[in-house]
């Protein structure tokens, strides 16, 4: 009983971190956007960037973007990274930065003057095309990825790339992330965190991480676990208000357990034991997937794919 309060309590405590953090970034957001100058005051820029790599072996990789639309992708082989960005430059100036010696990348947006420097928001009008980044990086070098994104229209494709890990972070946004290739090396983990959000991720499988986090606060999510399955997973998914579908493969053998309040489960396709429910499959699969669901208003919603 101690240990069960203990994770519900923990839970708890982790849900009302993220809201809190995206109340923070909300309220960050309005503040610059109250000290917006009028639409005709702006001077909007296009800016070009591009690196072509030097031997590096591995590559850490931070992108921190606030009010927008947002792509990333695989570049050429031979090149570092790519980007083009259209932003005001009366009030923001991008942010590339690369350290050879450490192997470390930054890229973004910055405040001018000082202003909104921590916060690294585009700005995005009512009038007007919004703010842009295109991003493409290295498919050749071993990557450890961050994608900090605000409210942000984004539209990411993993496929291709290397990578070693993924956090990705996100707002009150619409968001589509595509994992469409096998990661050719291990990732250790993939962290992923929405606010209010519509976000979909497809062919998690292709991602080749041993355990996947997602944390989410308002909205729809769609996790898809199709792709290629060279090892058993372990997934930790928080959903607080919304709806939770599922997409897994048929030929994985998965277990579940599920802490709900207040939230449906469809449970055909799986053998219910206590309180863990079990794919029928389960003991004979080569792969497995344990996913531990804490859902607490809405619903999980499980669709099986054939492969």
């Amino acid at each position: 009983m101690g240990h069960a309060a203990g994770d519900a309590d923990r839970g708890a405590d982790e849900r009302e971190g993220l809201m809190s953090r995206i109340v923070g970034f909300t309220l960050a957001a309005a503040a610059i956007a109250a000290a917006a100058p009028p639409a005709s005051a702006q001077a909007w820029r296009t800016v070009t960037s591009a690196r072509q790599t030097h031997g590096e072996r591995e590559l850490t990789v931070d992108v921190q973007y606030g009010v927008g639309r947002f792509s990333l992708a695989p570049g050429p082989a031979g090149t570092l990274y790519r980007m083009e960005m259209r932003y005001d430059e009366e009030r923001f100036t991008p942010v590339r930065a690369y350290d050879p010696a450490s192997g470390v990348l930054r890229l973004g947006v910055r405040g001018r003057h000082g202003r909104g420097a921590r916060i690294n928001l585009g700005d995005r009008r009512r009038s007007g095309p919004p703010p842009t980044f295109d991003l493409a990086l290295s498919p050749d070098i071993p990557l450890s990825l961050t994608l900090e994104l605000g409210a942000v229209e984004s539209d990411v494709e993993l496929g291709g790339l290397a990578l070693r890990s993924l956090t990705y972070r996100t707002g009150a946004s619409e968001s589509s992330v595509r994992f469409s290739q096998p990661n050719p090396v291990a990732c250790g983990e993939l962290a992923m965190e929405a606010g209010a959000a519509e976000l979909h991720v497809t062919g998690i499988a292709n991602a080749n991480c041993r355990r996947v986090r997602f944390q989410g606060g308002v909205g729809e999510v769609t996790l898809d676990f199709s792709g290629e399955w060279r090892q058993s997973m372990d997934a930790d998914v928080a959903v607080s208000i919304g709806s939770l579908n599922l997409r897994l493969p048929r030929d994985v053998g998965v277990v579940i357990r599920l802490n709900r309040f207040l939230a449906s489960f469809e449970s055909a396709g799986f053998v219910k034991r206590g309180r863990t429910y079990y794919s029928s499959n389960y003991e004979s699969a080569r792969h497995r997937l344990t996913l531990d669901i804490n859902a607490t208003i809405g619903g999980v919603d499980v669709a099986w794919l054939n492969r």
